[in-house]
Order: structure tokens, then sequence, then C-alpha cells
């Protein structure tokens, strides 16, 4: 910083700065025992102010003296006594008689430097408080002197520059030497440890620490510091000046024994002290790696450590997350009205500490390059400390790590540091040219991100190898550095919101019964609900973090061409910028304010559509978990319990504009399917709720797609299924299984109810029965999703349920349904049961649009009548009946009136057909369904011959032959021509005596 410059301040210039500072109540310095003895035979401390204050009289009359003084050496010789009190007529310093000063001794700096300093602080006749008062008061006497160019001015008149410096930069030596190497004056020598908190027993920094890094009650000695720091940067040694700070800053940490939200005001004195250091490159290049200020790297090996040894854990550790402790609890009253006023209040005290850490960082970033590479080795150390937080089945690890509310506000500022780089879409696409592609491929072999980055998955390095590079760049771009670095604090964070957010609070408030909502329970986990949102939803942490991830999200599709194939080194990102996303969108879904940043969100959306191509990720799980990040189509929205929003999807203007995207026109719809095939392989066993749970949020989507914006999507589904008819044999395959068990598992509770609905009620059976109740409501929402799904895609694209081999089971499995809910069978299940748990009439509604969706196709009729277990035309007339006075009818009256006519024509017929079964010949019949076959084909291996529908539809689930267990596949099977030749004719014979006997019939009419 070149020569130190006291700062331009007059005195009441700084008492109207200190009056801004904190006042938190001061600390009392505790005495140690070598102070006091050094000061019991000494005058007390008492008799030398009063000295002092005498002495006030002297000083007025120096203010009379003539001013068209014009000597230097007398301007020089009345500022310095004015300003010291040092009468050479008296020989007195401050009222006492001394006798290191010529009498009548004309004062200058260079007598004050070479003789009565040194003497002064030698001397026995003052104590070692007063020698330091004296220092301190002569530094802050000279602190306030007005500063220019060349020289100083003063009340006596002007002095050269280099005068004044002289006197101010030995008088900080003294006080520098006084601290640390008291011997040179004859005083006790106090070994202090400066990197040990509770050795503090330096009795000297305590008192230069409450006069000028602490005085009046927190306030700063402004001036005063910053010619002290000046000094400390330019004058004395590395090692002495890192030692004195690290004295002064141990103290400044010891001030908080605890941490309120109700008073700020320590902590806004640690970040003023912390602003001043800040311009201090030198000495900022030492307190960014080892510090009472940053953290001591080489004693702190835990996060938990950096949260309580060092100034910025401190500031950071301000928290309101129940995980940090029971800050919260005292400041949610349980007025739910109340509560968010309180949260407002809280988050503004709170944010006014971590907005001003932003600045602080900010302004460590913006200096030179040194200390920016300092910078980010420091975050890079604390996220090291912390990266044990993502362990979360190992408590006692995740103990030992930083608090879940201090990384979050970490994350904040970081994302504030890079929202410069991505606070629009403009910046975003100048910014992402510029990003070092290299580092994101060997950073885990960059000693700054190897320790974060070794145990990371990435998106597909198999897609795009890693390129060995001729060099490691030493020097790193900042952009990318902080990218690289907030990425990574970014997954610790998402993890730690899944565990203590998400899967807890949220699925407890999600699993609550509607009437616990006006009950205790409620309230307190409302109360930890606020407390997380209180710092989570900050309104400004959702515009960093969502424009940090739509930049995240835009990298990695800058790296796929536009004929979706990746470009180098886009299989070698972290993996996690795409799972940080789904947590943070599913959070900020029910939150109005992400509708301001639809395009980034959008963005967002687009990447995670593209992904779900299993050519660009061939991990399947990550694929799957893609579409939780259109949770912001709120499912309430199309709520299925309440009879006026079945139809309705009330959504804004700009959730519209999310989805009129290119991008998710061309890709999303494709993989939604492929994502439902694919939760096949990642859910398995004991965990069918779970792939239901998934592929439920998958129906939800597509069903809000064909419905809210059919006119841009319903195009991408006639062309996937044009172009992948295999995938939508899969993909409808699949969806019928999970349909059937759904509606089985809905049936089997429905008669349980009724079971006990029938007996005599205990309490034990009232329990029964309440649990019974909540699960038919979890899978009848199962039911619903998939039955409205079906409705809307059939409506559109019935073709995807019409493949031969799913034809039948579909038509079965409706003729089904409708049996068991309104026919003979719905006698066997409970008949009064809340609409809230299962609405029958809702159910035969959407039935009644899937058949008429349907009526146009003669198989799907034909195979409808053919079904012997469930079909019956009465029972369809008897349904059209009585629906009528519970819904819509006239809308599709006409419609199901059709199908109906048509099943009962075709019923007659199949019955004419087949009215002599047993005279069918046994070669006709499919050995495995015992039906009539149509396209009869032998198995190569067991010689069996079967239909061809029958053996596709069994090769779907196994690719082996049934009989012998064989491999198997439908290429393989053997067309028999004679043998359907055979069939035909048999077919058309029984045909012709049916035309013949309609003829007779109608003739004998």
């Amino acid at each position: 910083m070149g020569q130190a410059q006291p700062a331009q301040m007059n005195s009441q210039q700084e008492e109207q700065s200190n009056a801004k500072l904190t006042q938190y109540p001061a600390q009392k310095n505790e005495k140690n025992v070598e102070s006091q003895e050094l000061n019991s035979n000494q005058p007390n401390q008492y008799q030398f102010t009063q000295n002092l204050n005498s002495h006030q009289n002297d000083k007025a009359d120096l203010q009379n003296i003539d001013e068209e003084i014009q000597s230097a050496q007398d301007i020089e010789n009345i500022w310095l006594t004015r300003t010291f009190g040092i009468f050479t007529n008296t020989q007195q310093i401050y009222g006492k008689e001394v006798d290191f000063i010529p009498k009548n001794q004309i004062l200058t700096v260079d007598f004050l430097i070479e003789q009565v300093y040194y003497q002064f602080l030698t001397s026995s006749q003052f104590t070692e408080q007063e020698k330091l008062d004296f220092l301190i008061k002569s530094l802050s006497s000279l602190s306030n002197s007005q500063v220019t160019n060349e020289i100083v001015n003063l009340a006596e008149g002007k002095i050269k520059k280099e005068r004044y410096f002289d006197l101010l930069n030995h008088i900080q030596g003294q006080l520098l030497t006084c601290t640390l190497y008291p011997d040179a004056f004859e005083w006790q020598n106090i070994d202090e440890d400066p990197n040990v908190f509770e050795d503090a027993k330096n009795f000297r920094a305590n008192i230069i620490f409450n006069e000028i890094f602490c005085s009046n009650n927190f306030g700063i000695s402004q001036n005063t510091l910053i010619n002290l720091l000046d000094y400390l940067e330019t004058q004395a040694s590395e090692d002495d000046s890192f030692k004195f700070l690290e004295l002064m800053l141990k103290r400044e940490l010891k001030l908080y024994t605890r941490l309120a939200f109700d008073d700020i005001r320590l902590q806004q004195h640690s970040l003023a002290l912390l602003h001043i250091l800040a311009q201090y490159k030198k000495l900022m290049e030492k307190l960014l790696s080892n510090s009472w200020a940053y953290c001591n790297f080489d004693l702190i090996n835990t996060g938990i450590n950096f949260q309580q040894r060092s100034l910025v854990g401190i500031l950071l550790s301000l928290s309101s997350f129940p995980t940090d402790g029971h800050l919260w609890k005292s400041h949610f009253s349980d007025d739910r009205k109340q509560m968010m006023e309180q949260m407002s209040s809280l988050r503004t005290r709170m944010f006014t500490i971590i907005d001003d850490l932003c600045m602080l960082f900010e302004k460590i970033l913006n200096s030179n390059e040194i200390l920016r590479y300092k910078f980010f080795e420091f975050l890079s150390n604390i996220i090291k400390l912390n990266l044990n937080l993502e362990k979360q089945l190992n408590i006692q690890l995740q103990k030992l790590s930083s608090s879940p509310g201090l990384v979050n506000h970490l994350f904040y500022i970081l994302t504030y540091l890079f929202n410069k780089f991505a606070d629009s879409q403009t910046t975003i696409n100048l910014f992402i040219k510029k990003i070092d592609l290299n580092l994101l491929s060997y950073c885990k072999k960059h000693p700054l991100f190897q320790p974060l980055y070794q145990n990371v998955d990435l998106l597909a390095s198999e897609l795009t190898p890693f390129v060995e590079p001729k060099e490691f760049k030493t020097i790193i771009d900042p952009m990318t550095a902080l990218y690289l670095l907030t990425q990574r604090l970014s997954h610790i964070v998402a993890t730690c919101l899944q565990q203590f957010y998400i899967s807890t609070i949220m699925r407890e408030m999600k699993d609550l019964p509607q009437e616990a909502f006006q009950t205790q329970v409620f309230d307190i986990l409302l109360k930890r609900k606020i407390s997380f949102d209180l710092q989570i939803l900050h309104p400004k942490g959702i515009k960093y973090i969502t424009q940090f991830l739509s930049f995240a999200n835009q990298l990695a599709l800058s790296l796929i061409d536009t004929d979706l194939k990746p470009i180098y080194p886009y299989g070698l990102l972290s993996a996690t910028f795409l799972i940080d996303t789904q947590t943070f969108v599913s959070i900020y879904a029910y939150n109005d304010e992400i509708i301001n940043y639809v395009i980034e969100l959008q963005k967002c959306c687009e990447f995670a559509a593209i992904s779900m191509n299993k050519k660009l990720l061939p991990n399947p799980h990550l694929r799957i978990r893609s579409i939780n990040i259109f949770q912001i189509i709120d499912e309430t929205k199309g709520s299925f319990l309440q009879k006026y929003t079945r139809q309705n999807w009330r959504q804004s203007q700009e959730l519209n504009i999310l989805f009129d995207s290119k991008f998710l026109r061309t890709c999303l719809v494709d993989g939604l399917i492929q994502s439902f095939i694919d939760t096949e392989k990642v859910a398995e066993g004991n965990q069918y709720f779970q792939k239901l749970n998934i592929r439920v949020k998958i129906c939800l989507i597509i069903r809000y797609l064909l419905q809210v914006h059919k006119s841009l999507y319903q195009e991408s589904l006639f062309h996937g299924f044009k172009n992948d008819q295999e995938q939508q044999l899969h993909f409808s395959n699949y969806f019928l299984n999970d349909f059937i068990y759904v509606i089985e598992e809905c049936l089997l509770s429905l008669k349980n109810i009724k079971k006990l609905q029938v007996e005599q009620q205990s309490f034990f059976q009232n329990h029964q029965l309440h649990k019974l109740q909540k699960e038919l409501t979890i899978k009848s929402q199962f039911f619903y999703e998939y039955l409205r799904s079906l409705e809307v895609i059939t409506s559109i694209q019935p073709e995807i349920f019409l493949i031969d081999e799913i034809r039948e089971k579909l038509a079965i499995h409706l003729n089904y349904i409708l049996e068991q809910i309104n026919g003979k069978s719905s006698e066997d299940i409970a008949q009064n049961i809340d609409v809230q748990n299962f609405d029958k009439m809702f159910v035969v509604e959407i039935l009644i649009n899937v058949y008429t969706n349907l009526r146009k196709n003669q198989q799907f009729i034909l195979e409808v009548v053919k079904d012997e277990r469930s079909f019956s035309v009465e029972l369809f007339k008897k349904t059209q009946n009585e629906t009528k006075q519970y819904i819509n009818y006239e809308k599709y009256s006409l419609q199901f009136e059709e199908f109906i006519n048509q099943v009962e024509e075709l019923s007659q017929k199949q019955k004419v057909l087949f009215q002599n079964q047993e005279d069918i010949p046994e070669e006709f019949l499919d050995p495995l369904c015992f039906s009539f076959m149509n396209d009869p084909v032998k198995l190569p291996h067991s010689n069996v011959i079967v239909d061809r529908l029958t053996i596709k539809k069994h090769l779907l689930n196994n690719s082996i032959d049934p009989f012998d267990r064989s491999p198997l596949t439908l290429d393989m099977v053997i067309e028999q021509k004679e043998l359907k030749q055979k069939i035909d004719e048999y077919i058309a014979k029984n045909l012709e005596k049916l035309i013949n006997k309609q003829t007779l019939n109608q003739e004998q009419k």
C-alpha cells in the first residue's frame, strides 16, 4: 500500500463512525498475576488520569500562541507539546516530573524518537498500563491529523509529511515491541502462544485490543486502527505483523460467549474489523491461510472447529435451522399469523450479517490474483472440512462437520458471488463461452479441487473419455474456480436439505391427516418448517441459487450438439448439478418466488428433458431423478378429490411460458416415457410402491402436457409412437401392469373395510378401520392418476394401448374394474365409503371416457366382448342409467350409446359363431389360453403350436419358451400356414351359417 497513510477523519467524524458500530457490552480484562505485581509498587491508574486532566489548562494556554509563527521548528515544538503533554520548562510528562527531559528543550520529532520514548518506556516512574496508555493516546492524537499529498495540516501550522510519519511509525513500532518483545524495555516477558485459544495471558495485548480494536463498548478507533494496520502492512516484519494481529483477533473471537438473534451488534463489530483488514493484501495472504479471522487450518481439522474457532465461522453460525440448536424455538409463537411476521423480522436481522459477509468476500475476490487464489484455497478447505455432511448414515461423522445452517449460509454467499456471471441470460451466454473446459475435465487432478471431487460421480465418462492434457495450468480462471467450488458446496447443501427438510418435515406434513391441521402437533411441525424456510426460501437465495443452477444446466447443454451428441468434456462433468437441481426445484416448487425466474427454470427443465435420453445419460437412476424438476406442476391444481377441480389446471401464465420450449417439445414426452420404462429396472423386488411413486409423477407430467399444452406436445406423442413402437410397447405394458396392481390393492382394501364394518366394533377394530381407510386413500390416488392418464392418452393417441400384445389385457381389465365396482361383485366391497377415500362414480366416469375413446377400434370392441369373466351388456346399460344422475352425461352420451350398441351387436355374433365350443377342433385352440387361434405358430424347441399373439404377450415379460424354458425371441417362431388355412376355412363356414340363419329369421319376420 506504499507508505502508511492515516485516514482523513477528524475526531468528531470518528465518534460518529463509532456510534454506527456495535455497542455490545465489553468483556472486562482479567488481570493476571504478573500485571498485579508490576502495578503494585507504582502510582495507581486513578492518579495518572488525574495528572492527565490537570494539564488540560496548560493545553488551553497553548491555543493562544501567536498564529503568525513562521518557524517550522516552533510549529513542531508547539504541536508536540500539545499532542503529548510534554513540557520541557517544567520537565514534565502529563504532570509527572522526569529527569530524562532537559529543561527548556525544544521538542522535535528526532528528539522524541531518539531520546524520549525509549527512556519513557524504560522509566520506573510509570506503570506499564500508563506507558501503554501514553502510546495509545499518542497514536490517537496523531491519527486525527489531516494529511495531504505533501504536508500535514495542524492547528499550529503545517509540517512535512515525512516528519509526521517518522513519529507515527516510531510510536507504532514501540507499541508492537511492547506487545511482542517487552524485554526490549526491560519489562517482564509474557510468552502467550497466539495459536492456543485458551492462552490469553498477555495483558498488554488486552489493553491494546480494548483501546484500539474494541474501544467504547465495541466501537473501533478507526483512524488509529487504520494507521496501525498501514504500519503492519508496510513497515513491520511479516512475522511480527501476523503474530500481533493473531493476538488481537483471538481476543475478538473470545468475546463470543453466545449467539442470539436479538442482538447482532457484536457480529457487526467483527464484520467492520474484517472489512478494514480486507484492504491490506499482504496481511490478508496470511490471514486467509491460517488465522483466527478465517481459519487456522494448521490446527483445525473439522468443520465444527472451524465454526467455533474462527470469526468467519462464528458469523456464519447465526442460523435458524433446527439442526443447528435451539435458537429458533423462542422466536416463534403459537399464533400462525404471527409466525410469518416473526420469520420476516428474524430474516432481516440474520441476513444483515450474511449480506455483509457477501460484500466482504466480494471485496477479497476482486483483489489481486494472489489473494484471489488464497481465497479459493480458503473456500476449498472449508468445503473439504464439511464433506462428511453427505454421509447421511454416519451421524458421528456428520457431527464433526459444521452445522447445516452454516453451510447453507456459505452456499448463499458463493451463489451471490457467482451471480455476477449469471445474473441474466445475456451474461450467461457471454460467460459460458469463457469457462475453462480443460479445468472441468481434470478438476479431479487439480490440487485445489482434487480433495473435493475425488469421489464425485461423473455425468457419463464413457461417452467422452478423459484426454490427458499436455500440461496442467497452474493459473486458474476465477469464474471456473468459483463455479467448481460453488457446485461442490451445492451438493453438500442439497444433501442436507434432502435429509433434514424434504425427507422429514415435508414428508411429515404431507402425511398428516386433514384433522391434524388444527392440532398442536401441526403447530410444532409448522414452526420447524418455518425455521428452515427463513433461510432456504429467502427471495434473494432463491434468485442466486436458481441462476447458478441455470448456468450449470446451460453449461451441460452447450456441450451437446444439434444432433444430440455429446461434445468433450460433456461426460466428465460432475453429475451433482443434475441431482442438486432436482432437490432445490422440488423445494421451490411450492413457493411463488420461483415463477419470477421462469427462464432460468426453463433451462433447467430443458437439460432434464434431454438427460432422460439414454444415449446422453446411460445411468438410469439419474435419468429417472430428472422428473423431480417438473414438480413445479402443483399436484393440487389437478386434484382428484374435489369434483370441481378434476378437469381444471389453474396454472399461471409464467408456467405456460416455461413449457413453450423447442427443447422440451422435442425431448420431454419421449424422455418421460423412457423414464417410465427405466423405473422397472431401478425399483425392483419389494420396492413396488417406490416405483409407483416415481411413475405417478411421470403420469401426472404427461397428463399435464397433453391437457394444458396439447397443441405443443401431442405431435411429440405421435412422433414417438411412429418412430419407436418397441418403446411404446414397453411403456403400455408396464403402465397396464401397474394399473392392474393398484386397482387390485384398492379392491382389497375396500373388501377388508367392509369386513370390519359388518363386525361388532371394538377399539382395536376402529383403529384398524382408520388405518385401512388411510391406506385406501393413498392407493386410490395412485389408481386415479393412472386412470386419468389412460383417459388423456387414449383421447389423443389410442394406438399406444391398441397394440396387439396390449389390447386384450386392457379390454379385460377395464371390464373387470367396471364389474368389481358397479356389477355383481360390488356387493363384496364397502359401499358407504367417503369420496375422500374412494370415489366410485369418479372412477365410473373416467372408465366410460376410456371406452368411448377406443370405440372406433373394432379389434378392441372384439376383445371387450370376448372377455368371458367380466363382460356383460347389461352391466354397460346399468352403468349408463346410473351415471346420468351423477355426472355430466350429455357430453359423451352419444358416444357411449354407440359403444354399447357395438358391443351388444358383436356379442350376439360371437355367441352364434362359437355357440358350440365343444365342436371346435382341439388343434384350433391355443394350449396356453384355450382360446381360438387366429395366427398359429410353432415354437422351435418345444414344437408346441400357439397363437402368435399369445406368445408375443408372453415374451413381453420373459424371453423364454413357456414349455421348456429355452431361450426364445419372436423372430424364431415358425409360421403354420396349413393350420391357419384350416382355421380360416372353419371360421368362414361358421360365418356362412350365421348369415344364413340371420337371413332366414328376417324372412320369417
